[in-house]
């Protein structure tokens, strides 16, 4: 539960371009993802990630002292860890 606390004290990312721009632009997060930079692009016009990249992406965010609302990738998001 410690990693947790520890996780809500970051700042929050709320939107897909905040993401992208944490992690470094869309080739980055192309190369992170093991997607086409079409992909991300299609992600940033969505709004939403997909479901498939949350713990690569949310893993690379944590390493850089930011997270973000797992709502960006479809998932559900406990009332406790939301804001």
């Amino acid at each position: 539960m410690q990693m947790i606390r520890d996780a809500a004290e970051l700042p929050l990312l709320e939107t897909v371009e905040a993401v992208i721009e944490a992690l470094g632009g869309r080739m980055a997060v192309a190369e992170l993802t093991g997607r086409l930079p079409q992909q991300v692009t299609n992600w940033r016009i969505a709004g939403t990630f997909a479901p498939t990249t949350f713990l690569v992406m949310t893993t690379a965010l944590a390493a850089t002292g930011k997270r973000a609302a797992p709502r960006l990738w479809r998932m559900d998001e406990p009332a406790a860890l939301a804001g």
